[in-house]
């Protein structure tokens, strides 16, 4: 079998749901000695999902918080693997990636997942896979290791589906149809979400620090059919 093969297979064994493998050289911020990018997605759950219609989201808030140290995990399994094979590699876990303010990071999850071809970006700037709508999260590993690259999804399916724009209690998804030239703030205005969240955090959670809305996650029909199946 090949290195991305044994790779793949030890991380869905360890609890991954899907891993690809994506040419990163001309991708900004990445490393020209770690050209490679390795995309790593885990599932929500159904009933996580569920829950962001119901108020204080508990079941979500649980899991996504607990998905954090499942993804740095996994990340961290595949780097010491490509590293016992000689090669070099850097799980961008969160210890180590810095988030601006902007939520931002200079090589985006979503990117790699993009070029790793298990999804597309949706006009909520959110990242869609066909199985399983926007209830994943992601995690990258950067390497030089040879890899088996998947072909890129460069084109949304979204279609003129505007669900997640109509149904944003902030107004804040523009309507664009991703491509892979568009930013983030193309599709997304990230200061009128975080001014509901704002809100949120306030009337909702009691909590200014539990800025959490997800609607966008919940409406969104590639999600709807995940968790009605």
């Amino acid at each position: 079998m090949s290195l991305s093969t044994n790779l793949k297979e030890l991380l869905i064994s360890k609890g991954a749901t899907e891993v690809g493998f994506a040419n990163l050289k001309e991708i900004e911020n990445v490393p020209s000695d770690m050209p490679n990018g390795i995309s790593i997605l885990i599932k929500l759950s159904k009933e996580a999902i569920k829950s962001i219609d119901v108020k204080g989201k508990k079941e979500y808030l649980k899991e996504y918080d607990n998905s954090y140290p499942i993804l740095d995990e996994l990340a961290l399994k595949g780097e010491e693997f490509l590293k016992n094979k000689g090669y070099k590699a850097y799980a961008l876990t969160k210890e180590r990636v810095s988030v601006p303010d902007n939520k931002i990071t200079l090589i985006p999850f979503k990117t790699v997942a993009t070029r790793s071809g298990l999804g597309w970006i949706g006009k909520s700037a959110l990242f869609i896979t066909p199985k399983y709508g926007s209830a994943v999260r992601l995690i990258t590993i950067l390497t030089n290791a040879p890899l088996d690259f998947n072909k890129p999804i460069t084109t949304s399916l979204c279609g003129m589906c505007r669900i997640c724009q109509d149904n944003c209690p902030a107004d804040a998804i523009t309507g664009l149809t991703w491509n892979p030239k568009l930013e983030r703030n193309d599709l997304f205005e990230y200061k009128k979400c975080l001014n509901v969240l704002g809100e949120l955090a306030e009337n909702e959670f009691h909590n200014p620090n539990v800025k959490v809305c997800s609607k966008c996650i919940s409406v969104c029909p590639n999600t709807q059919r995940y968790t009605e199946k």
